[in-house]
């Protein structure tokens, strides 16, 4: 009798253990649950978008190298840091950059003209040598990784349609300003009949010839957008705008700024006025209204069918790069 009641006992003790282990389990599934859902309510993204937010967390493999091209390249277009405003900011040729380097100098209490030198003023703003600004290898490799991978950092960059950016340099390095194609690309590494040829073409509108010939002249006028930044470093590009809508972009980025001194815009300190032909206007703030029509008139001028199939075939990476997006302009 005695060895029955122990029986019992010993059946029903494990019975409440069995039960408080199930009681256990239950609770702790109904935690998980509910930290799963208070996560997708904060983050409000889908689970690719956290997976890349968690790889870029744990960042580590990424590393800053003398060799990269965002901090060894000798170039006019290194990119310009302005620790008060914790902006990196990467200017591409024939995208607005002098007049970035206008506003970047007037962000840094600096003068953004250099009104005695007249239009050699403009060079010395380009060159990082001679505009005072201060660039990204200027710092330590390891202050400058830190920088490109905080968060709290804007990493900004604007970017123009390839085909309206090729015409601009076709424009201005090629029909204007003559000397600088023919410094460039008519050169002494082409035959002699081809040196001819080059300079007899050079100043004409023959945009076809400008494209051929710049595939054996690399310059950064013409080169890709898509290689101002080393591959590994886009994915810290966290702000992208477009000339297509570049007064508002602009207004954006200014106002998304804040000093970190008195938190005050770079808008509203050097943004919102005192710019354009009158000295009273916002800083980009031109009307692009028309800007699509009067683009697609002049590519149109200039272009043909074959000189619009080269570019999309030479320059295709421009268009798939993912982390800027154009609508591809079909002219023919």
């Amino acid at each position: 009798m005695r060895k029955r009641i122990l029986k019992v006992l010993e059946a029903a003790s494990v019975a409440v253990v069995m039960t408080c282990m199930i009681r256990q389990a239950v609770v702790f599934v109904e935690l998980e649950q509910q930290e799963m859902k208070n996560t997708k309510s904060a983050t409000n993204k889908p689970l690719d978008v956290i997976m890349h937010d968690e790889e870029q967390g744990n960042n580590s493999t990424i590393k800053l190298l003398e060799t990269d091209i965002i901090y060894g390249r000798d170039w006019w277009e290194k990119p310009t840091v302005i620790e008060e405003y914790k902006l990196i900011f990467f200017t591409i040729p024939k995208v607005g950059c002098t007049e970035w380097k206008r506003i970047f100098r007037k962000m840094m209490g600096m003068n953004p003209w250099i009104p005695e030198m007249g239009r050699k003023g403009d060079v010395l703003i380009q060159n990082p040598r001679t505009n005072n600004l201060t660039t990204l290898s200027d710092y330590s490799l390891a202050d400058a990784e830190m920088m490109m991978k905080d968060p709290e950092w804007t990493k900004a960059i604007f970017v123009r349609e390839p085909k309206e950016r090729l015409l601009s340099a076709f424009l201005n390095k090629f029909v204007q300003d003559k000397e600088y194609f023919r410094k460039k690309c008519c050169n002494h590494h082409l035959s002699e009949d081809e040196l001819k040829h080059c300079n007899d073409k050079v100043g004409m509108t023959d945009i076809r010839y400008f494209l051929e010939r710049t595939q054996n002249c690399q310059d950064y006028h013409w080169g890709l957008q898509s290689e101002t930044l080393d591959e590994k470093w886009w994915p810290y590009i966290n702000f992208v705008g477009y000339m297509h809508s570049l007064s508002e972009d602009a207004r954006k980025l200014l106002k998304s700024l804040t000093s970190v001194n008195d938190g005050i815009t770079a808008w509203e300190r050097v943004g919102k006025t005192g710019w354009g032909k009158d000295g009273n206007g916002g800083f980009m703030q031109i009307s692009h209204s028309a800007h699509a029509t009067d683009a697609n008139k002049k590519l149109l001028e200039y272009y043909n069918e074959e000189s619009e199939a080269f570019v999309q075939e030479k320059w295709a990476k421009e268009w798939e790069l993912p982390y800027y997006h154009f609508d591809k302009i079909q002219l023919f």
